[in-house]
């Protein structure tokens, strides 16, 4: 009797293991195993679908009429030691990506006072593609902040006659962060409605109260001069002169290579300040008058 109880045991322990195996390659009980044994030979497996080709990268478009058509815009970018990142690399980045999106695009270089290498505040090594003497002449003009904005780089006399001559013969001057003292010290914002750091609104009002300073905006765009707060929002006035450049679609490309949405949402999009200069009537015009400045925009006193 015990010998026939220890068969039936072993018998019921192999059963447990056939079934638990079953459920193991069919935890859902979907009778697989059922429809194998009524069919031994398994259907073929369908050949696999070979992936489509990719969809094709949009061809650049043609740089405006208004624009160069047999050059690239040259935008230059001034470094010295204590450059910060965000206010450089920030615009470098979106100008250099419309290279992928327009032809001719944006050629991007820096210019450092002798050429020579600068480190940024954060530590990096750069060396400038040119130096204030071999400095090709440039449609845009960048200056990102840098430790000695608000002192040392305004009391560079070189510095700061370079960024008045410069900015005489570019088509755009974009003052980043602090670097909207620099432009002020060049005398660039006499009258000009700019920002800058919103932690120095009130020394650069003190320190150039010709300066019709804009508080609480990403960027100002008074047309030949854009200036903005700096940092991430360096993002934003770049995107938007961009866009001005060159049209949406263009700007569009750019941000989805950076992944920076555009046009901004303008629910939560932070406010900015696009007011140009009036423009001058044509000079055969008869009846023309010194057009009335716009609101915020009037020219600053002069000088006592």
């Amino acid at each position: 009797m015990n010998r026939i109880r220890s068969l039936a045991a072993v018998s019921l322990f192999a059963l447990a293991l056939l079934t638990g195996a079953c459920r193991a390659a069919d935890p859902e009980g979907s009778g697989e195993e059922t429809a194998a044994a009524a069919s031994p030979t398994p259907a073929p497996s369908p050949a696999p679908v070979a992936p489509g080709p990719p969809p094709p990268a949009p061809s650049p478009v043609a740089a405006p009429a208004a624009l160069p058509q047999d050059r690239p815009l040259r935008a230059g970018f001034l470094v010295v030691d204590g450059v910060y990142n965000s206010e450089l690399m920030a615009p470098y980045d979106v100008f250099q990506h419309t290279t992928f999106h327009v032809k001719p695009g944006i050629e991007v270089f820096t210019v450092s006072p002798d050429g020579q290498p600068v480190t940024t505040s954060e530590g990096l090594r750069l060396t400038p593609h040119h130096s204030f003497a071999n400095a090709p002449a440039m449609d845009i003009l960048v200056v990102p902040s840098t430790r000695g904005s608000m002192d040392a780089d305004l009391r560079n006399q070189a510095l700061i006659d370079w960024v008045r001559r410069t900015a005489g013969t570019a088509r755009h001057v974009v003052g980043l962060c602090d670097g909207a003292f620099v432009l002020a010290q060049a005398g660039l914002l006499d009258g000009v409605p700019a920002t800058t750091f919103p932690e120095d609104y009130q020394r650069l009002s003190q320190m150039f109260p010709r300066v019709d300073l804009r508080v609480n905006v990403s960027f100002v765009d008074a047309g030949k001069i854009l200036t903005s707060q700096g940092g991430a929002r360096s993002y934003d006035v770049a995107m938007h002169l961009v866009d001005q450049l060159y049209g949406p679609q263009v700007a569009q490309g750019v941000g989805r290579g950076l992944v920076i949405p555009w046009p901004p949402d303008p629910d939560t999009m932070v406010p900015r300040v696009v007011e140009h200069p009036p423009t001058a009537p044509p000079a055969s015009s008869p009846a023309a008058s010194p057009a009335a400045p716009a609101p915020g925009t009037g020219a600053a006193p002069p000088p006592a």
